[in-house]
């Protein structure tokens, strides 16, 4: 293929994936509550029984994980993404016509099917599939789009609500995901070997990996030239492939059969902390959905009456960047890329408890902590891959993202309590801190380990 007359596949790839974290992913996980209001008021309820939408969502994410993660790597991934969006469209028509809190909470489970493909695993899985470079930028861009479509489609949303109203407005949702269809069947694809491709940068990652494998094994015992060669591969923004010095054999593989199986990654030392890592991660990032909340009960939010909506919309605008500078540092150094991160949450966090009193120290500190909250969705898909390459990576991952959604499940519970149990937000900050500055310690464990795996090597 002529790559300066013919646009790589992968990049239509990212498009349809862009589309489908902007669509369906979007309009499903992060415009649920906007619903709350008009929907209780429908049913009787309280909109605080609603709120369980997003507890029910994430369980059934961690039931279905391993499922769908085997499920992607047998089948075809077209049906896989095609079915996930047709999935939240369909779940947005029932959404339309409910008349029982039932129904609700059954929508929140179908919703949560899709988000697991949508979310967790097709884009990772394949976008480290068609990008041997520069993969994480790339999925830090797609990733980006679910900060982007939670902005445009939760103002665009509360306005149909009030003109059209709840249940129309469902329908108008269901259209709008489903739009996202053509693309998903047209662009996706499961793997550049099957179109008789090659992944995306392949070239300049092989010759890379080449030199590396020849200069290997002339001193393999040389720090300095091992040093020299892991350079050469991040300027590139090629990822290592799980542990092990490339040779001719593994070069000569499909890039979807490099790397470790399952059943050996899940035994590894490796796998454990980033299960915790990733749990942590979650866990952690309750303090972005309190924002609002903390910033109204302060004097200063008393005086400014918008100033939570605003902190909390600067908070999303530091994760959307985030994703993609976390994508782009991430390809080249994953460790450091994550401890940034992570720190900048610990700053954000700290900043939170200290100077609530003063508008541009919350709004400095909800940028620093919205920067934190894009690293689990990229920078865990890089370590992930980093750590056991690409050949059993959807169903590696899929277990790993289970500590996400477990996370996600008891976080609100956890938090909660401790705020209504001291009447302040004080805990709730010092332990976030603390398990961050854990979090950091895990990745410096992470790093040593990879070290020590790629000396034996």
């Amino acid at each position: 293929m002529n790559s300066k007359t013919h646009i790589h596949f992968g990049f239509k790839l990212v498009l349809a994936l862009v589309l489908t974290s902007f669509g369906p992913l979007s309009l499903g996980l992060s415009c649920a509550g906007i619903f709350y209001t008009a929907v209780s008021s429908h049913l009787g309820v309280g909109t605080g029984t609603l709120s369980y939408y997003t507890s029910i969502l994430w369980i059934a994410s961690l039931v279905t994980l391993p499922a769908l993660g085997r499920l992607l790597s047998r089948v075809d991934s077209r049906l896989c993404v095609g079915g996930a969006v047709i999935l939240a469209a369909a779940d947005f028509v029932w959404l339309s016509l409910m008349q029982h809190l039932w129904q609700f909470f059954v929508a929140a489970a179908v919703m949560g099917i899709s988000v697991t493909m949508l979310l967790f695993l097709a884009p990772s899985t394949l976008i480290n599939r068609w990008f041997a470079k520069r993969a994480g930028f790339y999925l830090g861009i797609v990733m980006a789009f679910t900060g982007v479509g939670g902005v445009v489609w939760s103002a665009a949303g509360g306005v149909l609500i009030q003109e059209i109203g709840w249940s129309a407005t469902y329908l108008v949702f269901a259209v709008i995901a489903l739009a996202t269809l053509p693309t998903a069947v047209l662009f996706v694809s499961d793997s550049p070997e099957k179109k008789g491709m090659l992944p995306w940068g392949a070239e300049a990652c092989n010759e890379s990996a080449l030199t590396k494998g020849a200069a290997s094994a002339h001193s393999r015992a040389n720090d300095e030239n091992t040093t020299s060669n892991s350079a050469s591969d991040a300027a590139h923004g090629c990822a290592p492939n799980a542990n092990s010095a490339p040779n001719a054999e593994a070069l000569a593989k499909p890039s979807s059969e490099q790397g470790m199986g399952a059943a050996a990654a899940f035994h590894t030392p490796t796998f454990p902390l980033l299960l915790i890592m990733c749990f942590s991660l979650n866990f952690n990032m309750y303090v972005y959905f309190m924002i609002p909340s903390y910033v109204n009960i302060q004097e200063i939010g008393a005086l400014m009456p918008l100033l939570g909506a605003t902190a909390s919309s600067v908070a999303m605008a530091g994760q959307t960047i985030s994703k993609i500078a976390l994508g782009y540092v991430g390809d080249r150094f994953p460790y450091a890329g994550s401890i940034a991160g992570v720190a900048l949450g610990v700053v954000g966090t700290t900043l939170l408890a200290v100077g609530g009193q003063s508008a541009v120290i919350i709004y400095l500190a909800a940028f620093t902590y919205g920067f934190y909250y894009g690293v689990t969705n990229v920078m865990m898909p890089i370590l992930t891959r980093h750590s056991f390459g690409n050949r059993d990576y959807a169903k590696i991952y899929a277990r790993v993202s289970m500590a996400a959604t477990l996370a996600g499940s008891t976080a609100g519970f956890v938090w909660g309590s401790a705020i209504d149990a001291t009447g302040s937000y004080l805990p709730m900050f010092v332990g976030v801190d603390i398990m961050l500055l854990l979090t950091i310690v895990l990745i410096v464990a992470l790093s040593r380990l990879d070290k020590k795996a790629r000396n034996v090597a």
